[in-house]
């Protein structure tokens, strides 16, 4: 029988509630869009590379130059004599100066980590084809996530991703293709299942807010697929299907609380004010908004612990008699904040619940939101800055640095270029109306200048100070940008058309 005055393991408790509700662990602070992108590539493509041969090739030393054992320049150059993959004409030398440059290219997006033994577990490479995936990465799992969920609602698009992968007829494939062959034969079965399948919110068939998403997923995946059957750069369009996998989880994550709590969907306010939130309200604003995604994020992390510690069977009185919780089980692991701080918060949250009228449902969620603010003290990271740091890195959220931790959503031509042709067909036209309610319903994004996205910030309970002038002039701005890429064209009478493809 389970005594519940045992002493709490927050990692734990961490790794359950994640696997339980979140399907992936959003932690740590060295998240990159590469590590996204194999992940989600790996789930489509259903395999993985098991050959040696370009990590012979191509890993040259490790971030300290040390050279792995094995792959010494000379022993190298041998076993490319020895396979018939090198010209007479090539010396060493030579062959030194372009394994620097590969290494380089496959570690574009420093995702890659030379270990011994050149295992895949540091091997994250900025690549275009299947003879780049390898087995699962540190940080990979929020991309299989993804991927998983695009590969069951977005059918055309994971077909066509997983078509590009087996092309291989990119321009660094084609680099590699004397260590290369055309076939699967160097490939191994992933085994890795889809880790959406269990989580609570994708078996309720009737989860209004789930449907929604899903909904906005389907119809800007499809969408996407379409517009990428016009275009010839293979890695022009992995680059942008990574954008839509980053976009998509980081609406998966400020949504957590709206599936399980049915709390509002909290609108994504985009600034093209180009300006700083000190002078500009939109800036401000859309800089409210991603506060309030964070705190959102938080919410559901208090209510999930809380959900935790009712399935341990602990109750108020429980709670009230048992010890701060330890960060790791072996002792001498809080090495971020002292026990004395722990013991603090957990005695605070004990004299929160002494008072009687306090259900157990209260004073688990308590001592749920007491968890969080552990972890977020003791942990490397914790889900916030883990979304922060991907979101940055990938042009979602500005400033870029680390010295302005309120970011807002300014996107980057990539990013905006891929919600785009996520929202209109090839050769279609669609007018103003059609693309906020597009954004809307595909992305949860607002621009503002419209009654309709008024009506959204008012129903999602935020509260800003901007007016509706300020939105209507981020709606002009936003225009503008969009014509700057030639992606849309104002009439003569002010009428805007948004299309793809370039302008007649």
């Amino acid at each position: 029988m389970l005594d519940t005055s045992d002493k709490i393991i927050l990692d734990e408790c961490r790794e359950k509630v994640d696997e339980k509700y979140v399907g992936f662990r959003p932690n740590g602070d060295s998240i990159k869009p590469v590590h996204v992108a194999n992940g989600a590539m790996r789930i489509i493509y259903g395999k993985y590379s098991i050959s040696l041969k370009i990590k012979r090739l191509a890993l040259v030393c490790n971030a300290k130059g040390i050279v792995p054992k094995g792959n010494e320049l000379h022993q190298v150059y041998e076993f490319l004599k020895t396979e018939n993959r090198i010209d007479e004409g090539i010396d060493e030398n030579s062959l030194e100066s372009l394994r620097n440059v590969m290494q380089k290219i496959l570690s574009a997006d420093k995702g890659v980590y030379v270990v011994n033994g050149l295992k895949d577990t540091m091997l994250s490479y900025t690549a275009g084809s299947s003879y780049f995936l390898t087995n699962y990465s540190m940080y990979e799992d929020a991309g299989e996530f993804i991927g998983g969920v695009i590969k069951k609602w977005c059918p055309d698009l994971s077909n066509h991703i997983k078509s590009i992968l087996s092309q291989r007829k990119d321009s660094i494939s084609l680099l590699f293709s004397p260590v290369t062959d055309d076939s699967d034969e160097e490939m191994e079965d992933f085994q890795g299942g889809n880790r959406h399948d269990e989580l609570p919110i994708f078996k309720n068939t009737h989860n209004k807010n789930m449907e929604w998403f899903l909904s906005g997923l389907r119809d800007s995946g499809t969408c996407l697929s379409k517009n990428f059957k016009t275009q010839s750069n293979p890695l022009m369009q992995l680059r942008l299907f990574n954008f839509f996998c980053i976009f998509q989880l980081m609406r998966y994550m400020t949504m957590l609380e709206t599936f399980y709590c049915d709390e509002p969907i909290r609108p994504i306010l985009l600034d093209f004010s180009g300006k700083t939130p000190s002078k500009s309200s939109v800036a401000r604003a859309s800089e409210i908004s991603y506060i309030q995604m964070h705190k959102a994020i938080n919410r559901f992390y208090a209510w999930a612990y809380a959900q935790w510690l009712k399935d341990d069977g602990r109750k108020k009185k429980d709670l009230l008699r048992c010890e701060a919780p330890d960060y790791k089980k072996s002792k001498g692991k809080n090495a971020k904040a002292t026990n004395e701080e722990l013991d603090t918060l957990w005695t605070l949250a004990k004299e929160r619940i002494e008072d009687a009228s306090l259900s157990d449902d209260d004073a688990r969620l308590i001592f749920g939101e007491t968890m969080y603010d552990m972890l977020a003290l003791q942990a490397t990271s914790h889900p916030v800055n883990y979304l922060r740091k991907l979101c940055t890195s990938s042009g979602i959220l500005y400033p870029p640095d680390n010295l302005h931790p309120n970011k807002r959503f300014v996107l980057s031509q990539d990013v905006l270029e891929t919600l785009i042709r996520s929202c209109v067909m090839p050769g279609e036209v669609i007018s103003e109306r059609d693309i906020r309610e597009r954004f809307w319903k595909r992305f949860g994004i607002i621009i503002g200048g419209s009654q309709f996205e008024l009506d959204k910030i008012r129903q999602s309970g935020m509260i800003m100070q901007v007016d509706e002038d300020a939105l209507e002039t981020n709606f002009d701005d936003f225009a503008t940008a969009l014509e700057s890429m030639d992606f849309a064209e104002k009439l003569a009478d002010g009428i805007l058309q948004i299309r793809l493809g370039g302008l007649q």
